[in-house]
């Protein structure tokens, strides 16, 4: 019987994520996490032009190393380790330390000694994040469905969802002090997403507006 997946979305926000390798693979993993809010670590013996720009542009931290063994992990406290070098040994020992560490691990050549697999994402104006796996079986098919998945979530999620999924998290944010139960809060967010003002101010682009009117029906509460 194969075994269900569980996709999760792991809050990296703050922490210290490391990743290690910097060719392409390594590359893929960093465009990934640049979206989570999280500390990036890049460590390698070499990088390409994307990494060196991000580099640059300080959304990456990189330490040259020339890579023989996995201690150098203990010199850091990360939440998740990636290992994306092209040596298979080298990676399943990087997972291993990562593991005694109590750290969340990643080979991109084993998903068999992974915590998890890597899905293949389709990300909507770093708004929406839509995965596709295959359970680490078969990253290639991974990738071609989500290529052809992206076309369609591009047309039916719209612009109006993007601007109401940032005027939820405005609206989670303020209620909070407001309403005291979760049943209330889940109400108020719900009818949030129903008013009419609200609707029509998020069609004419008006967020500022609709913020406000937020506030205001909070402030009948």
């Amino acid at each position: 019987m194969v075994p269900r997946l569980l996709i999760v979305d792991l809050n990296l926000k703050g922490n210290l994520v490391i990743v290690v390798g910097g060719g392409q693979e390594g590359l893929k993993k960093i465009n990934s996490l640049l979206t989570q809010d999280c500390k990036i670590l890049l460590i390698s013996d070499e990088t390409n032009g994307q990494i060196d720009n991000y580099v640059k542009q300080k959304k990456i931290i990189f330490k040259k190393m020339k890579l023989e063994n996995a201690n150098f992990l203990t010199k850091y406290k990360p939440i998740l380790v990636m290992a994306t070098t092209d040596d298979k040994a080298l990676n399943r020992e990087i997972v291993e330390k990562a593991k005694k560490m109590r750290c969340y691990a990643y080979a991109a050549d084993d998903p068999a000694v992974s915590d998890f697999s890597h899905p293949s994402v389709i990300n909507i104006e770093d708004t929406v994040q839509i995965a596709v796996s295959t359970g680490g079986r078969s990253p290639a098919m991974a990738r071609k469905i989500r290529m052809r998945a992206e076309q369609v979530f591009k047309k039916i999620i719209t612009k109006e969802d993007i601007h109401q999924i940032k005027l939820q998290e405005f609206a989670r944010s303020s209620v909070k002090a407001k309403l005291a139960t979760p049943l209330e809060r889940k109400k108020f967010l719900y009818g949030v997403i129903n008013d009419n003002q609200v609707k029509q101010l998020i069609k004419e682009g008006n967020f500022k507006k609709a913020q406000k009117r937020v506030m205001e029906m909070l402030e009948s509460k």
